[in-house]
């Protein structure tokens, strides 16, 4: 895959199940060039709102950090763009959520309306960009995706970003049970090469990887076992 990719690694945990299932996209996708960042690893600051970036220095922030350079020479430049995060209350981890709140300066302050006739900005430098959500969760229901499904749907408007598709496991406990998911992870790989050739990630894939593989009354027993040997361990600590 001859395209510059940028993969965003935003899980707060190192070695994290959620990086896992993104080196296996990668890996399937083998692209020619490609970059991982951390951003929890980054010295970005929140977005104050100031809107200096509309209106005193158009297209560039007036905060001073690591997301100034970030932005202009990775997000701005990137042919794709994969946001990797497990879901963390209902949403994207709040590292990663920080580099999504310092796009805004990508953005045009006049309006315009979409083909649904909504209003959004247009970006200062219009340019065809897709991005890939990878994500996984703790609980075993899918449904549990919904609230950061909708916020990547909306973020790939708001930004002017081609949907790419989605790589959603549920039940992330299981990638620590050896075997578990050894046909997902080949799903996974699957859906990188997908999208090497095609530019998304098929339907029929999407699905394979995120269905349900575990009831979520098994499931709960599973890992409440392991949820109280630790806390077993931790009472016996002097």
């Amino acid at each position: 895959m001859n395209k510059k990719v940028v993969a965003l690694a935003g899980s707060p945990r190192r070695r994290s199940f959620t990086e896992k299932i993104l080196d296996l996209f990668l890996s399937g996708m083998e692209p020619a060039a490609c970059k991982k960042y951390y951003p929890q690893r980054m010295a970005i600051k929140y977005c104050r709102g100031c809107m200096a970036c509309w209106f005193k220095t158009p297209g560039r922030c007036s905060i001073k950090d690591e997301m100034t350079a970030f932005l202009k020479t990775e997000i701005e430049t990137a042919d794709v763009v994969i946001l990797a995060s497990p879901v963390y209350v209902d949403g994207f981890s709040a590292q990663l959520k920080t580099v999504l709140d310092r796009c805004f300066a990508l953005l045009d302050p006049l309006l315009v309306l979409d083909e649904k006739g909504r209003c959004r900005h247009q970006r200062f430098k219009p340019r065809t960009q897709t991005a890939v959500l990878i994500s996984t969760c703790g609980f075993s229901e899918k449904i549990n995706f919904e609230p950061l499904r909708r916020h990547f749907a909306a973020v790939c408007q708001n930004l002017h970003w081609q949907n790419g598709g989605e790589i959603l496991i549920p039940a992330g406990a299981l990638g620590f049970v050896a075997g578990a998911y050894d046909e997902k992870y080949k799903a996974v790989q699957k859906a990188g090469r997908e999208f090497a050739e095609t530019g998304r990630v098929s339907a029929r894939t999407m699905q394979v990887i995120s269905k349900e593989t575990m009831a979520a009354a098994e499931y709960k027993k599973m890992v409440n076992r392991f949820f109280e040997k630790r806390k077993r361990r931790v009472d016996d600590e002097p």
